[in-house]
């Protein structure tokens, strides 16, 4: 299934002060102040929403390409 996506910075507060995250998420959730679960951690609030929608087949595809670019350029 293709569906639109958006980038989206988090922020979650810990003991030792705040992590911040990027991540591509569904559009649908990309919702400016929302808290959401990001790999298994749930709090992560939406301070930020990217402009730029993609769909999930492109970020999947590119999320992968420090692959390709390690393999061309490591000696």
């Amino acid at each position: 299934m293709i569906y639109p996506m958006r980038q989206c910075i988090f922020v979650k507060d810990k003991e030792n002060g705040q992590s911040y995250q990027t991540a591509w998420i569904p559009a649908k959730f990309s919702i400016l102040g929302k808290v959401v679960k990001l790999k298994e951690e749930d709090g992560w609030k939406i301070i930020a929403v990217g402009y730029c929608l993609q769909m999930s087949d492109y970020v999947d595809d590119r999320g992968q390409d420090y692959k390709r670019t390690r393999k061309a350029s490591d000696i």
